[in-house]
């Protein structure tokens, strides 16, 4: 974005704006058919709102080291939302290209 160029919120942002601090920690990262393990710390995630819609927040740990899972994608939040109550759960999750979109695989340990 040009520093010229300003987030456009959208109709009914200011009922979803968060006003609790974001602790800011690492990302997840997810490559092509690379599996990662993940246990999550808590059962659901965070909704926020950003310039392009609603993206959500889960709390995790890779490796032992607490990060964030931040997605919007459908086939990830559906994959969890099937898995769940996450809270303490250990899965797999893959990320895929079919026909060019990204999807996500996701399993349990």
């Amino acid at each position: 974005m040009e520093q010229t160029q300003t987030t456009t919120p959208q109709l009914g942002a200011w009922d979803k704006l968060p006003t609790t601090e974001i602790e800011r920690k690492p990302k997840v990262e997810f490559e092509i058919d690379k599996p990662v393990e993940v246990t999550f710390i808590g059962d659901e995630p965070v909704e926020l709102t950003g310039s392009e819609g609603v993206y959500y927040l889960f709390h995790a740990k890779e490796n032992g080291e607490e990060k964030v899972i931040m997605t919007s994608a459908w086939t990830l939040l559906r994959a969890l939302k099937i898995q769940g109550p996450l809270k303490d759960k250990t899965l797999t999750i893959v990320k895929t290209m079919v026909n060019g979109k990204q999807q996500y695989n996701v399993a349990t340990k």
